[in-house]
C-alpha cells in the first residue's frame, strides 16, 4: 500500500519532491517512491510493486504523475462546471426577487383599479344624497313646521338608504380585496418555496465545492478520492432543478397577469369580482333537490342565488335557492308546455316555452314574462317561416347587454331582437347558411352571440349575422352557458369513456383554455347532460341526479 515518505527525523531515507508534486509520497512495503497506477486494482504502486505483483496482465500501468494530473484536470473541469451552476443559481434569486416585485406591484396595480371604482361609488351615492338633502331643503321652506318633520324623516330615510348602499359596497369592495389577498399569499408562498429550494441547492453547491478544495489538496486524498466523488456528482449535479424553478417563476409570472378586477350588471345587479385566470374548481355546496323533482334538470338562473330546476318527468318548474338550499314550485307541470328562463331585470323574468304537438300555423306564447312572484305579465310571439321537422316548436332566449330580449326557434335562421317593455321585434338577424340547434348566448363586451348550430358545435355571430368564430369538438350532447362578466364560456358535455360530465372553457373568440377544467359523476341511467351555469358571482352550478353541485374557482400556481 502507498503511504507517506518518513519524515526528516528519520534518518534511513531521506526524500525529494517530484515533479508536478507538492508532497512526497511512498510505498508502504518497499518505502519506494510511488512511480505508478494500476488501473485494474485501482491503487498506486512503487517500482518494485510493479515489477513483482503487478507485471502480468490483467494489469495495466498508468504514470502516477499522469493519473494525478488526469484527476486534477478532471476535478478542475468540474470545479468550472460547478461554478456555472452557482452563477445560474445565484441568477434565480435576482429573478425571485423580481418575480416578487412584479407581482406585488401587479396586485397593488389592481387594488388600486378596484379601490378607484369603489370610490367613485362611494362618491356617486354621496353625491346623491346631497343632492336629495339638497331638494329636500327647498320644499321645506314652504311649510316650517310640517316640512321640517316631513324633511327630517325622509333625509334619516335618505341616510339610512345611503348607508345601506354604501354598506352594500363596502362588503363588495372587502369580498373582492379578500380575494386578491388570498390569491397574492398563494402567490408569496409558492415562492417561499421555491427560495428555500434554491438556497438549498446553493448551499449544496457549496459544500461540494468544498469537498473538492480539500481532495485537491493531497495526492493522495486526490487518487483515492476523486472517482468516488466525481461518480457521485454528475448523479447529483444532474439532479438540481434550477431550471424547473426558473420555469415555475415564469407559470407564476403568466397566471398573475391573468388576475384581473371584473364588474359589470346581469340581470339588473351589479357585480364585483376577481377572475381572469383559470385557477382550479373545487366544490364547495352540495344541495339536494326535494324528490317531488322527479327528474331535475336546470333552466337558467333568475339572480345569483336563485336556480330554476325543471321536472323533466312533467315539466313543473321550480326554484332553488343556492343560500338557503330551499325549493319552491313557481309553474305548474304542462304536458305540452317546458320552459328555458334568463332575467331582465330585478322585475321582469323571460322564459323560452317549448311546446308539443305542434300541427302547423301559429300560436301565442312562444316567450311569456313573469314578475318576480311568477305572475304573467305578457305572452309574446315571433314569426316562424317554416314547419319544424318534429311535432314540437321550442324558442330559445337570452338578455343582451342592453336588456333587450334574444329570441330564436330551433331550426330557423332568424334571431329576434324584442323590446321587453312592449314585446315589439325591433331588430331580425340572419344567419347565413346555418340554423340554430339549441341555446343562444349574448356576449357583453362585444354584443355579439353565441349560438349552438350543429350537434357539437356552436358559432359566434355579430348583430348582424355575420360568422365570426366557429367552435367545434368531438363533444357529445355538449351545452353552452357564457359568464356575463368575463364572456367566458362553459361548455358542459358528457365523457362516454368514463361516464362523467366534463366541462371545457373556451374564450369567446374560440380560443382553448382549458379542456375538462371541471370533471363531476354522471347520475346513473339515461338523461343528456345538462348545462353547467354561471353565476355572475363566478360560481358553477352542475345538476346531475338530486343534486346541484356549487364550484368555486380557486387560484393556484
Amino acid at each position: 500500500m502507498a503511504s507517506k515518505f518518513p519524515g526528516e527525523r528519520d534518518e534511513m531515507v531521506k526524500l525529494h519532491t517530484r515533479k508536478g508534486h507538492d508532497m512526497t509520497w511512498s510505498c508502504d512495503i518497499h518505502g519506494e517512491p510511488i512511480k505508478f497506477y494500476c488501473k485494474e486494482h485501482k491503487i498506486p504502486v512503487c517500482h518494485p510493486c510493479a515489477t513483482k505483483e503487478h507485471c502480468q496482465k490483467p494489469c495495466e500501468l498508468d504514470d502516477i504523475e499522469g493519473v494525478i494530473l488526469e484527476r486534477r484536470r478532471q476535478l478542475d473541469d468540474k470545479q468550472q462546471e460547478i461554478e456555472e451552476i452557482k452563477k445560474q443559481l445565484k441568477a434565480l434569486d435576482s429573478k425571485l426577487d423580481s418575480t416578487v416585485t412584479s407581482a406585488r406591484n401587479h396586485f397593488q396595480s389592481v387594488n388600486d383599479e378596484l379601490k378607484m371604482a369603489f370610490e367613485d361609488k362611494l362618491n356617486t351615492v354621496q353625491e346623491e344624497e346631497n343632492r336629495s338633502i339638497r331638494s329636500i331643503e327647498q320644499e321645506a321652506d314652504e311649510e316650517i313646521q310640517i316640512i321640517n318633520e316631513k324633511r327630517d324623516r325622509r333625509i334619516k330615510s335618505c341616510h339610512e338608504e345611503a348607508e345601506q348602499q354604501q354598506l352594500t359596497i363596502k362588503e363588495s369592495q372587502a369580498k373582492v380585496e379578500s380575494e386578491t389577498k388570498a390569491i397574492s399569499k398563494v402567490v408569496a408562498k409558492k415562492i417561499e418555496d421555491l427560495t428555500s429550494k434554491n438556497q438549498h441547492a446553493i448551499s449544496n453547491m457549496d459544500n461540494v465545492d468544498a469537498n473538492i478544495k480539500r481532495i485537491k489538496q493531497d495526492d493522495k486524498t486526490l487518487v483515492n478520492e476523486a472517482p468516488q466523488v466525481l461518480a457521485s456528482l454528475d448523479d447529483y449535479i444532474s439532479s438540481i432543478v434550477h431550471q424547473d424553478v426558473s420555469d415555475c417563476l415564469d407559470r407564476i409570472q403568466r397566471e398573475v397577469q391573468r388576475v384581473k378586477f371584473v364588474e359589470g350588471k346581469v340581470g339588473g345587479e351589479h357585480y364585483e369580482r376577481i377572475d381572469g385566470f383559470i385557477g382550479k374548481w373545487e366544490l364547495v355546496k352540495s344541495i339536494r333537490i326535494p324528490s317531488i323533482v322527479i327528474e331535475p334538470g336546470v333552466s337558467g338562473l333568475i339572480s345569483d342565488d336563485e336556480v330554476c330546476v325543471r321536472d323533466v318527468d312533467n315539466n313543473a318548474t321550480y326554484v332553488t335557492n343556492i343560500r338557503t338550499e330551499q325549493t319552491q314550485k313557481v309553474i305548474e307541470g304542462s304536458s305540452d308546455v317546458c320552459i328555458t328562463c334568463a332575467p331582465i331585470d330585478n322585475n321582469v323574468i323571460v322564459c323560452g316555452n317549448r311546446r308539443r304537438g305542434y300541427t302547423g300555423g301559429s300560436f301565442d306564447g312562444d316567450i311569456t314574462l313573469y314578475d318576480r312572484q311568477w305572475k304573467v305579465i305578457r305572452d309574446i310571439s315571433i314569426p316562424r317561416h317554416s314547419s319544424p321537422p318534429y311535432k314540437y316548436i321550442e324558442v330559445h332566449v337570452d338578455v343582451d347587454r342592453d336588456g333587450m330580449i334574444l329570441a330564436a326557434q330551433r331550426h330557423e335562421s332568424n334571431i329576434y331582437v324584442i323590446n321587453p317593455d312592449d314585446g315589439n321585434i325591433v331588430k331580425t338577424i340572419t344567419m347565413q347558411g346555418k340554423n340554430v340547434w339549441g341555446d343562444i348566448q349574448a356576449l357583453s363586451s362585444s354584443g355579439d352571440i353565441v349560438v349552438k348550430t350543429g350537434q357539437d358545435v356552436f358559432t359566434v355571430i355579430s348583430q348582424s349575422g355575420e360568422e365570426k368564430v366557429i367552435i367545434h369538438r368531438e363533444w357529445f350532447l355538449p351545452w353552452c352557458r357564457v359568464d356575463k362578466l368575463t364572456d367566458t364560456l362553459y361548455i358542459t358535455h358528457w365523457d362516454t369513456e368514463r361516464n362523467i360530465c366534463a366541462v371545457d372553457q373556451v374564450s369567446y373568440d374560440g380560443i382553448a383554455q382549458a379542456w375538462k377544467h371541471l370533471e363531476y359523476e354522471k347520475s346513473d341511467g339515461y338523461s343528456p347532460t345538462k348545462p353547467c351555469l354561471v353565476t355572475p358571482s363566478g360560481n358553477l352550478v352542475a345538476c346531475e341526479g338530486e343534486q346541484l353541485f356549487v364550484y368555486k374557482k380557486r387560484f393556484i400556481v
